[in-house]
């Protein structure tokens, strides 16, 4: 397998955000293509692989989901340096390619278990409400979109590693939906899920996210 190059970039600038964004994509993505991953994972075969230790809300679980992805990656990072940039939504457009227009309920309240907003992924409309949020270890929340009763939920799992931090994330899908985009595959989420890690341990290697 081939090893992917790293770069270490400055911190991120208030004018220079966009560019940086494509940036990190575009490298993110050069690492993610060079360690030639596997072919995507299904929920029949990701199941095996769920981490006991991830949090989910109530009703939400694997084991009795329609739609189940396991995706993890370590990075060089602490994972206290990966959960600063992780559990801030509000800054996820300034390096996740496909993130957009993260709008908080409450913009001036820390983000913590209850906090709630609203987002754009991949154009599609989300509202998401955090149900875990453990410093430098856990961090999770609901995905739906505007309406329904919660029918997604994504957790993020932090363990150290040496000096640095194996990042797990894991997805659960139930109703309609899940079970349509079980039945054409996974692939995109697969992919979106391994470059959103991928761009996490870009981001991560500039330090710890600033205080606003």
């Amino acid at each position: 397998m081939a090893e992917a190059r790293f770069y270490t970039l400055p911190p991120l600038r208030n004018e220079a955000r966009a560019m940086r964004k494509t940036l990190i994509a575009v490298l993110a993505l050069a690492g993610f293509l060079a360690a030639t991953p596997s072919a995507a994972q299904t929920t029949e075969q990701d199941l095996p692989r769920r981490n006991p230790d991830m949090a989910w809300p109530a009703g939400l679980n694997p084991s009795t989901a329609d739609l189940f992805n396991h995706n993890q990656l370590t990075m060089e990072q602490s994972c206290e340096t990966i959960y600063s940039w992780l559990s801030a939504p509000q800054d996820w457009p300034s390096w996740l390619i496909f993130a957009r227009d993260v709008r908080f309920d409450d913009p001036a309240a820390p983000v913590g278990v209850g906090s709630r907003f609203a987002w754009n992924i991949f154009d599609i409309p989300i509202v998401a409400e955090v149900f875990v949020a453990e410093p430098g270890r856990r961090f999770g929340y609901t995905v739906t979109p505007p309406g329904p009763t919660p029918a997604y939920a994504q957790s993020w799992l932090l363990t150290p590693a040496g000096s640095g931090c194996t990042v797990t994330t894991e997805e659960v899908g139930v109703g309609d939906l899940a079970r349509e985009t079980r039945a054409r595959g996974d692939l995109l989420v697969y992919l979106a899920h391994e470059l959103w890690l991928a761009s996490l341990r870009f981001v991560s290697r500039t330090g710890p996210r600033p205080e606003s």
